[in-house]
């Protein structure tokens, strides 16, 4: 059953956006960063000092593109930046940081690509694995509580690509490593040949990978921490297909996030939204979305939501969408969208601060504005759950120990290229009902808070609806909208 949703609340944040409500400050915060040539963000990490961002620049160091490192501080001024390059094409996609240390994965031709730096953006260690003589894309990474071993899944490339002259022809599936953080050495490895494995998580010495398999249909995996020993895979079909693109194990429950392929064809896709128990028995399962196109990328908790971070092109060009689930019911609570009016803007990752969202990627836009979804649907959804024995062999895996060039630069900020650049962008949901508005301009950050509810769906450019609530500035939010549901695979650009 499905219910839409036609309330709208239209919310302008330029730079920066305050919202004063009853003892509480919503405060929102996007930067854009990059050079002269396409940057593009994929992964990031907070913790208590920092927020740390990895991604490919085809602006700064040799043989472009280089994978990068971006550290800011909390106050999100620019601690440093670093290119990194190996003489080939290296692109980061994800990063964790612990004790002083920070770990990024990407790729470098075809192979797997694990760097160590400092808060510094020192490169202090350097590792290439060839996994199983086969060219792929890593996808996931965790870190151990104790901060010693680090865990890491990719997919494989399933057509035929050229290594050292030779054709090699990769089968579907992904690979799963355990890394000793003391000196990038392999603890284990395991191969998987189900298809592909978008996320991985750890809680408990247990280890927890979501992906797609090769029929089209989404799979959880539990795995022991410390052995690599599979202990379970279940695997979650309906007559469409869908795909788990993210996992958070929080409270005893098992949480994903996906895309599911809905047979409305105007339609297409939508977000799934599950929650699980750690025996990977089903509790909950919905779907969300707008009448157009959703992708969802990444899960994170805040504020006891859970919050998935999707692609939309409810407006014509591909957007970043938040919404807000209640993870006891499924129940939407509220839901926005980043963009402008041209371009596209996407977003790769999201990550938690604990009171805020932190979430990145690129964009061709510049400013982006927030503002509410109206026209969501929700619904629920039923599955076929069956538990096949996984086909799980030990890859051979040729590590090597390079040295890198490091090169240092400073990039333009809120200046786009015109090729496209990184962004991440900062929402704090403390309080989402406003009793009171305040505008003020300062040198650095536009705080500006203008509020409006409309009756019709959300179909015009924004600004057009800025310049009507720039007249009337109303100062009422309507709060309480929303979403749950839909399917997408890793890209591999």
């Amino acid at each position: 059953m499905r219910k839409a949703l036609v309330s709208l609340v239209v919310l302008a944040a330029l730079t920066c956006t305050q919202i004063v409500a009853a003892n509480a400050a919503v405060t929102t915060f996007t930067q854009l960063f990059g050079g002269s040539q396409g940057d593009f963000a994929r992964g990031i990490f907070v913790d208590s000092n920092h927020i740390y961002i990895v991604g490919e620049t085809g602006s700064f160091g040799p043989n472009p593109p280089n994978l990068f490192l971006s550290i800011f501080r909390l106050d999100n001024s620019h601690k440093c930046s670093v290119a990194v390059d190996l003489g080939y094409s290296e692109r980061g996609m994800k990063v964790v940081a612990y004790g002083g240390n920070v770990y990024a994965i990407g790729d470098t031709k075809g192979d797997l690509l694990l760097v160590k730096f400092d808060t510094d953006c020192n490169v202090l260690h350097a590792a290439v694995y060839n996994i199983d003589r086969k060219s792929g894309l890593p996808s996931g990474l965790s870190i151990s509580p104790e901060g010693s071993t680090l865990f890491i899944t990719g997919i494989f490339d399933t057509i035929g690509f050229t290594r050292m002259g030779e054709t090699v022809r990769a089968e579907p599936g992904y690979y799963l490593l355990a890394v000793r953080t003391s000196d990038l050495s392999v603890a284990w490895a395991k191969l998987f040949k189900m298809a592909g494995a978008s996320s991985v998580t750890f809680s408990g010495n247990k280890l927890y990978v979501t992906g797609w398999t090769s029929t089209g249909d989404l799979f959880i995996s539990k795995f022991d921490a410390a052995t690599g020993n599979h202990e379970l895979t279940k695997v979650f079909s309906t007559s469409q297909s869908e795909a788990g693109t993210d996992i958070v194990v929080t409270g005893g429950k098992v949480y994903v996030v996906g895309t599911y392929h809905d047979p409305n064809p105007n339609k297409l896709s939508e977000i799934l939204f599950m929650r699980l128990d750690t025996n990977l028995n089903l509790e909950l399962a919905k779907t969300f979305g707008t009448p157009s196109f959703e992708d969802g990328a990444s899960l994170s908790m805040v504020g006891g939501l859970a919050y998935v971070v999707a692609w939309t092109n409810v407006f014509g060009t591909p957007d970043t969408a938040l919404f807000a689930v209640n993870p006891m019911t499924g129940d939407i609570s509220h839901a926005f969208v980043l963009r402008n009016d041209t371009a596209y803007h996407l977003t790769f990752d999201l990550t938690s601060t604990g009171t805020c969202l932190i979430y990145t990627g690129g964009s061709a836009e510049w400013p982006l504005f927030y503002a509410a979804l109206d026209s969501v649907t929700s619904g629920t959804i039923s599955f076929t759950t069956s538990s096949p024995p996984p086909l799980i062999t030990i890859p051979s895996l040729t590590p090597s120990f390079p040295t890198p060039t490091a090169t240092r630069f400073t990039p333009a900020f809120n200046t786009p290229s015109g090729g496209g650049d990184a962004f991440y962008s900062r929402f704090c949901p403390d309080a989402l009902t406003v009793s009171t508005t305040i505008t003020s301009t300062d040198s650095v950050l536009t705080k500006l808070t203008l509020t409006t509810t409309l009756t019709q769906y959300f179909a015009e450019p924004i600004t057009t609806y800025l310049m009507l609530v720039l007249l009337a500035v109303v100062a009422a939010l309507l709060a309480a909208l929303l979403v749950v549901g839909r399917r997408r695979k890793l890209p591999s650009g």
